[in-house]
């Protein structure tokens, strides 16, 4: 599965559970939206660590490399290389 597609249905399946159907896009501002806050971070780096087999200090905690699916998913490939 690709990586963007696994950020999404990750996001999907455990970030929204107020029950909402969003559409969600590779550019949609994931954190200035709304749909992911402080918690859903820490949620979300557990599951790119995990699942990428990544390493995510606190330099890279910068709302830049999390704004958007496709931030996630450069910063995945970038720490990935």
């Amino acid at each position: 599965m690709p990586t963007r597609k696994k950020i999404r249905q990750f996001i999907m399946d455990e970030l929204i559970t107020d029950g909402s159907s969003i559409e969600l896009t590779d550019s949609m501002a994931l954190i200035d939206s709304g749909i992911i806050d402080s918690l859903g971070i820490m949620a979300l780096l557990g599951f790119l660590e995990e699942n990428f087999s990544i390493q995510i200090s606190g330099e890279d905690l910068i709302p830049d490399n999390f704004s958007s699916i496709s931030t996630i998913s450069d910063f995945v490939a970038f720490k990935s290389a």
